[in-house]
């Protein structure tokens, strides 16, 4: 089966969404075990917190081998099922959302166990920003980036989505 990968949007970007439209949130991942009934899998719970006070947060919930069966699965296991489970659940807020509920990282993981080879490069799934407060440039939807600097103060802005090239546009920092 051929999947286009091209209305599929990655975990790392829902996340950022998640985070510019609830800047107070918190997104939580529970490692729940094995799979009752099948120990071939293991399982996790994650929940979106819009705010510390959030009494019915967004929930996602994932499976994946407890053994990896590829080269890209295998020896990072709980982190693809952290990864999944947070795209889910973020998804479940109704927040990067393409063709379906499925993350690009969990087509990638199926494309993976067919066989089928995972393009190196793919076209921006979210050329379209879906909050029209997330700035655009030429490359379409900008990615939110914060940190700490050097000397300890927080900054926060949007940054090109091919960053670090000659092609990437100027980023668009947050005024303190």
């Amino acid at each position: 089966m051929s999947y286009d990968i091209s209305d599929y949007v990655d975990v790392k970007t829902r996340i950022e969404l998640f985070y510019a439209k609830y800047p107070e949130g918190s997104i939580q991942f529970e490692f729940m075990g094995i799979m009752p009934g099948n120990e071939d899998f293991i399982w996790g719970i994650a929940r979106a917190y819009r705010h510390p006070e959030d009494p019915r947060p967004f929930t996602g919930t994932c499976s994946e081998l407890a053994k990896g069966s590829t080269n890209f699965t295998r020896g990072s296991e709980l982190a693809n099922l952290e990864t999944s489970a947070i795209g889910r659940c973020v998804g479940s807020a109704g927040i990067g959302l393409g063709k379906s509920m499925a993350s690009k990282q969990e087509v990638n993981a199926a494309k993976a166990r067919q066989g089928e080879p995972i393009a190196a490069t793919e076209v921006d799934p979210w050329a379209i920003p879906e909050d029209p407060r997330i700035p655009t440039c030429l490359h379409g939807a900008m990615r939110r980036k914060t940190g700490l600097k050097k000397d300890g103060k927080p900054y926060g802005g949007y940054v090109c989505t091919v960053g670090g090239t000659d092609e990437s546009c100027q980023a668009k920092w947050d005024r303190s």
